[in-house]
């Protein structure tokens, strides 16, 4: 009898999940054009389904999506940080700009076992950048929309008649709920080109690690 109970509660248990956490596959390396084709399936990543991923150049100088690398990572090494890294060779002449956004959706699944936390931290990272003269500007600029609110994030190396960097940008969530974040990337030349290298998103829901 016992055994009937363990089995019908770990039935139960299962049963009770969304279906995409048993579905989904968890995010690993690739490239944008794969996260892309997952679709409405999505990928599971640090408690949390993100699906629906999209990409639209909105100038002529731009890259492609197979052109961007996706990097999901928990734990920051010298040239990534946590959350998902976008890494590409974003690059303008003088005189040129660029402009892409991207979007996806982020699913909350806070992990079973664990208290459920009351709310998550949004981060934007920006990578290595470079505004190669005194005029120029590499930023981006995250929005993410909710049920109730909608924030913005934003990182930025630019040079007017001033040199300013602002390297991360994060707000706090409350309560946790799904996100549809769209992440414009934009790069203006200036006089003398501007590059970026990549940057990172993080949605950090459960634990995280030290």
């Amino acid at each position: 009898m016992k055994a009937k109970i363990v089995l019908a509660a770990a039935f139960a248990l299962l049963t009770a999940l969304p279906p995409f956490a048993n579905a989904a596959p968890s995010c690993v390396k690739g490239t944008l054009a794969s996260y892309i084709a997952l679709g409405a399936g999505g990928c599971m990543f640090d408690s949390a389904l993100y699906d629906n991923f999209t990409y639209a150049p909105t100038s002529t100088v731009g890259i492609s999506p197979a052109n961007i690398i996706v990097t999901p990572i928990l734990l920051p090494t010298p040239t990534l940080f946590p959350g998902l890294n976008f890494t590409a060779p974003w690059s303008v002449a003088a005189g040129q700009s660029e402009q892409s956004v991207i979007g996806y959706r982020v699913v909350p699944y806070p992990p079973a076992g664990s208290p459920q936390p009351t709310s998550a931290l949004l981060t934007l990272d920006l990578g290595q950048s470079k505004v190669l003269n005194i005029i120029g500007s590499v930023t981006v600029q995250e929005r993410t929309t909710m049920t109730s609110a909608t924030g913005t994030l934003e990182v930025y190396d630019t040079c007017e008649e001033v040199c300013r960097i602002k390297q991360s940008d994060s707000v706090s969530i409350t309560p946790i709920q799904t996100l549809q974040t769209t992440i414009t990337v934009s790069l203006s030349g200036g006089n003398g080109g501007a590059s970026l290298s990549s940057f990172a998103s993080d949605y950090a829901i459960g634990p995280q690690p030290e």
